[in-house]
């Protein structure tokens, strides 16, 4: 059985800048300020690093930040549900049939590891027309600051959902970031990269996933990288 752990913004859908508009609105809505927000750097960060490191540099000591981490998860999701429509967000090449295909299988099981927290990564998902109840289960940026930590928070959740037990080599990370990249291979997993995102294909190669694609759109070679010994039926 294989899990396959999907990233979000880059490799499932592209939402322009609506995403940084939503955690900006939060960020002055509960802080009072989004900081230097519009030139920060978001791509392969969780987040809650985000929030970190924006209201850190804007004069928040960190127990202040954290104690009003839930109010901000409520302002992230109001604004998301006003801005995240299928204008603003959509599905990245591929992706669409590519999960329609893995729903056809019985040896995957189908998840995300993405920085968007839990509240609104289902919003972005369903704008783009993409039906959240796909993924089996997650592992959020509201998890933890750091994207490796969520490696082993999405195979524990997967586990208890479908009482299988993965190890780290049962794990393939889908992914358009270097983050995405060292998050499989902290945990042991295998990184498909895909150059979809705010990354050239130069540039992720640079940092050895074990496949890189354009997009996702071949979904024929994309389910062979995929499912590598699996038998065809004569």
């Amino acid at each position: 059985m294989r899990l396959i752990l999907f990233d979000i913004d880059g490799t499932l859908i592209n939402s322009s800048r609506v995403g940084r508009a939503v955690l900006g609105q939060a960020l002055l809505d509960v802080y009072g300020t989004a900081g230097d927000l519009e030139t920060f750097v978001f791509a392969g960060k969780t987040d809650r690093r985000i929030v970190r490191e924006v209201m850190t540099a804007a004069g928040w000591p960190a127990a202040d930040i954290e104690a009003r981490l839930p109010e901000l998860d409520e302002r992230m999701a109001a604004a998301g549900r006003a801005l995240f429509t299928p204008q603003t967000v959509w599905p990245c090449a591929g992706v669409i049939d590519l999960l329609e295909a893995l729903a056809q299988r019985d040896d995957v099981v189908p998840a995300l590891l993405t920085g968007n927290i839990r509240q609104t990564a289902p919003l972005k998902l369903a704008a783009a027309g993409i039906d959240p109840g796909r993924f089996v289960a997650g592992a959020y940026g509201s998890d933890s600051l750091e994207r490796d930590d969520l490696f082993a928070i999405a195979r524990q959740r997967a586990a208890a959902a479908t009482g299988q037990a993965f190890s780290g080599g049962d794990v393939t990370v889908v992914g358009d970031t270097p983050a995405d990249i060292r998050c499989a291979r902290s945990g042991g997993g295998q990184a498909i990269a895909v150059a979809t995102g705010p990354y050239s294909s130069e540039i992720l190669l640079a940092h050895r996933p074990d496949h890189l694609f354009s997009d996702l759109a071949r979904t024929e070679e994309v389910l062979r990288v995929l499912f590598p010994l699996a038998v065809t039926p004569v």
